[in-house]
Protein backbone atom coordinates (compact mmCIF):
# COMPACT_ATOMS: atom_id res chain seq x y z
CA UNK A 1 0.00 0.00 0.00
CA UNK A 2 2.66 2.60 0.34
CA UNK A 3 3.92 2.02 -3.32
CA UNK A 4 0.49 3.40 -3.93
CA UNK A 5 0.48 6.61 -1.63
CA UNK A 6 3.90 6.98 -3.77
CA UNK A 7 2.19 7.00 -6.88
CA UNK A 8 0.10 9.14 -6.12
CA UNK A 9 2.61 11.73 -4.96
CA UNK A 10 4.51 10.67 -7.86
CA UNK A 11 1.83 12.33 -10.22
CA UNK A 12 0.29 14.84 -8.06
CA UNK A 13 2.42 17.50 -5.70
CA UNK A 14 3.58 15.44 -2.37
CA UNK A 15 6.57 17.35 -2.01
CA UNK A 16 7.87 14.02 -0.28
CA UNK A 17 6.72 11.57 -2.21
CA UNK A 18 9.88 9.61 -3.10
CA UNK A 19 10.15 8.52 1.11
CA UNK A 20 7.13 5.98 -0.32
CA UNK A 21 9.54 4.28 -2.00
CA UNK A 22 12.50 1.40 -1.34
CA UNK A 23 15.29 3.22 -3.58
CA UNK A 24 17.53 0.36 -3.36
CA UNK A 25 18.66 -2.31 -5.83
CA UNK A 26 16.34 -4.42 -3.46
CA UNK A 27 12.84 -1.62 -3.79
CA UNK A 28 13.61 -1.53 -7.78
CA UNK A 29 13.69 -5.44 -8.23
CA UNK A 30 10.66 -6.09 -6.39
CA UNK A 31 8.67 -3.78 -8.24
CA UNK A 32 10.09 -5.30 -11.92
CA UNK A 33 7.94 -8.65 -9.52
CA UNK A 34 4.90 -6.97 -8.64
CA UNK A 35 4.44 -6.40 -12.27
CA UNK A 36 3.57 -10.14 -12.13
CA UNK A 37 0.42 -8.58 -10.89
CA UNK A 38 -0.54 -6.80 -14.37
CA UNK A 39 -0.72 -10.62 -15.97
CA UNK A 40 -3.64 -12.18 -13.88
CA UNK A 41 -5.44 -8.47 -14.01
CA UNK A 42 -5.29 -7.98 -18.10
CA UNK A 43 -6.04 -11.92 -18.53
CA UNK A 44 -9.05 -11.07 -16.26
CA UNK A 45 -9.43 -7.90 -18.75
CA UNK A 46 -8.79 -10.43 -22.15
CA UNK A 47 -11.82 -12.98 -20.83
CA UNK A 48 -14.27 -10.24 -20.08
CA UNK A 49 -13.60 -8.80 -23.14
CA UNK A 50 -13.79 -11.44 -25.33
CA UNK A 51 -16.88 -13.09 -23.39
CA UNK A 52 -18.86 -9.97 -24.32
CA UNK A 53 -17.65 -10.35 -27.50
CA UNK A 54 -19.18 -13.74 -27.83
CA UNK A 55 -22.71 -12.88 -26.42
CA UNK A 56 -22.86 -10.07 -28.24
CA UNK A 57 -22.06 -12.21 -31.88
CA UNK A 58 -23.97 -15.36 -30.08
CA UNK A 59 -21.22 -17.58 -30.39
CA UNK A 60 -19.02 -19.75 -28.33
CA UNK A 61 -16.42 -18.12 -25.91
CA UNK A 62 -13.26 -19.10 -27.23
CA UNK A 63 -10.35 -21.00 -25.81
CA UNK A 64 -7.64 -18.78 -24.63
CA UNK A 65 -4.25 -19.45 -25.39
CA UNK A 66 -1.97 -18.42 -22.27
CA UNK A 67 1.10 -18.28 -24.18
CA UNK A 68 1.07 -15.90 -26.19
CA UNK A 69 -1.42 -13.45 -24.14
CA UNK A 70 2.11 -13.82 -21.87
CA UNK A 71 4.64 -12.60 -24.02
CA UNK A 72 2.62 -9.94 -25.72
CA UNK A 73 2.11 -8.50 -22.15
CA UNK A 74 5.41 -9.57 -20.76
CA UNK A 75 7.30 -7.63 -23.71
CA UNK A 76 4.57 -4.77 -23.59
CA UNK A 77 6.06 -4.50 -19.87
CA UNK A 78 9.51 -4.53 -21.15
CA UNK A 79 8.95 -1.80 -23.61
CA UNK A 80 9.32 0.92 -20.73
CA UNK A 81 12.65 -0.22 -19.25
CA UNK A 82 13.93 -0.53 -22.38
CA UNK A 83 12.54 2.89 -24.23
CA UNK A 84 13.69 4.95 -21.33
CA UNK A 85 16.85 3.63 -20.88
CA UNK A 86 17.38 4.69 -24.38
CA UNK A 87 15.92 7.88 -23.77
CA UNK A 88 18.39 7.87 -20.37
CA UNK A 89 21.54 7.22 -22.38
CA UNK A 90 20.52 10.02 -25.09
CA UNK A 91 20.29 11.90 -22.48
CA UNK A 92 22.58 11.95 -20.19
CA UNK A 93 20.20 11.01 -17.36
CA UNK A 94 21.01 7.20 -16.43
CA UNK A 95 21.28 8.07 -12.66
CA UNK A 96 17.50 8.62 -12.36
CA UNK A 97 16.43 5.81 -13.96
CA UNK A 98 16.39 3.36 -10.94
CA UNK A 99 14.38 5.61 -9.28
CA UNK A 100 11.82 6.17 -12.81
CA UNK A 101 11.66 2.14 -13.25
CA UNK A 102 10.29 1.78 -9.57
CA UNK A 103 7.75 4.47 -9.37
CA UNK A 104 6.62 3.33 -13.04
CA UNK A 105 6.30 -0.27 -12.35
CA UNK A 106 3.95 0.28 -9.24
CA UNK A 107 1.93 2.77 -11.61
CA UNK A 108 1.34 0.46 -13.71
CA UNK A 109 1.07 -2.38 -11.25
CA UNK A 110 -1.57 -0.58 -9.49
CA UNK A 111 -3.40 0.72 -12.71
CA UNK A 112 -3.71 -2.75 -13.89
CA UNK A 113 -5.10 -4.28 -10.33
CA UNK A 114 -8.04 -1.53 -10.45
CA UNK A 115 -8.33 -2.42 -13.64
CA UNK A 116 -8.61 -5.81 -12.88
CA UNK A 117 -10.68 -5.82 -10.06
CA UNK A 118 -13.28 -3.96 -12.08
CA UNK A 119 -13.20 -7.02 -14.56
CA UNK A 120 -13.46 -9.76 -11.95
CA UNK A 121 -16.81 -7.30 -11.13
CA UNK A 122 -17.62 -8.14 -14.90
CA UNK A 123 -16.92 -11.49 -15.23
CA UNK A 124 -18.05 -13.07 -12.32
CA UNK A 125 -20.26 -10.83 -10.62
CA UNK A 126 -22.43 -9.69 -13.81
CA UNK A 127 -21.75 -6.02 -13.67
CA UNK A 128 -22.44 -4.15 -16.94
CA UNK A 129 -19.65 -4.66 -19.48
CA UNK A 130 -19.71 -1.04 -20.13
CA UNK A 131 -18.43 -0.62 -16.83
CA UNK A 132 -15.41 -2.46 -18.07
CA UNK A 133 -15.13 -0.81 -20.87
CA UNK A 134 -15.06 2.38 -19.80
CA UNK A 135 -12.54 1.65 -16.98
CA UNK A 136 -10.28 0.14 -19.77
CA UNK A 137 -10.83 3.36 -21.69
CA UNK A 138 -9.84 5.51 -18.55
CA UNK A 139 -6.89 3.44 -17.99
CA UNK A 140 -5.43 3.53 -21.95
CA UNK A 141 -5.81 7.44 -21.63
CA UNK A 142 -4.49 7.73 -17.65
CA UNK A 143 -1.06 6.01 -19.21
CA UNK A 144 -0.45 9.28 -21.01
CA UNK A 145 -0.70 12.20 -18.62
CA UNK A 146 1.17 9.32 -15.99
CA UNK A 147 3.82 9.22 -18.07
CA UNK A 148 4.08 12.50 -18.81
CA UNK A 149 4.09 13.25 -15.13
CA UNK A 150 6.67 10.19 -14.50
CA UNK A 151 8.80 11.38 -16.57
CA UNK A 152 8.51 14.74 -15.10
CA UNK A 153 9.06 14.25 -11.58
CA UNK A 154 11.16 11.10 -11.16
CA UNK A 155 12.87 10.92 -14.67
CA UNK A 156 13.76 15.09 -13.68
CA UNK A 157 13.40 16.19 -17.18
CA UNK A 158 11.24 19.72 -18.09
CA UNK A 159 7.55 19.62 -18.80
CA UNK A 160 8.16 19.84 -22.72
CA UNK A 161 10.51 17.24 -22.88
CA UNK A 162 8.62 15.63 -20.65
CA UNK A 163 5.65 15.48 -23.13
CA UNK A 164 7.88 14.34 -25.23
CA UNK A 165 9.13 11.17 -23.53
CA UNK A 166 5.79 10.31 -22.30
CA UNK A 167 3.90 10.31 -26.03
CA UNK A 168 7.46 8.03 -27.01
CA UNK A 169 6.69 5.36 -24.12
CA UNK A 170 2.91 5.08 -24.15
CA UNK A 171 3.38 4.88 -28.52
CA UNK A 172 6.08 2.48 -28.21
CA UNK A 173 4.57 0.01 -25.54
CA UNK A 174 0.69 0.61 -27.59
CA UNK A 175 2.71 -0.77 -30.80
CA UNK A 176 4.50 -3.95 -29.07
CA UNK A 177 0.75 -4.24 -27.22
CA UNK A 178 -0.89 -3.95 -31.07
CA UNK A 179 1.56 -5.63 -33.13
CA UNK A 180 1.32 -9.00 -30.91
CA UNK A 181 -2.08 -8.75 -30.72
CA UNK A 182 -2.55 -9.02 -34.40
CA UNK A 183 0.07 -11.84 -34.62
CA UNK A 184 -1.82 -14.05 -32.10
CA UNK A 185 -5.40 -12.50 -33.81
CA UNK A 186 -4.54 -13.08 -37.49
CA UNK A 187 -5.90 -16.32 -39.50
CA UNK A 188 -2.82 -18.32 -40.20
Amino acid sequence: MKSLYGVFGAVGRWPEWQRFFDRSRTGMITSFLALGLCFPALWLVMVGLETERAQLAGSDVPDFRIAPFVLIIGLWLLSFPMTSALVGILMSRTDRLPLWWTVRNWAVTWLCVALGLVFVGVVFLGLPAIIGYGALLAAYLGLLPIDIRLAQRAGGFSFSTAILIGCIVVSTGMMVMLTGLLQVMSPP
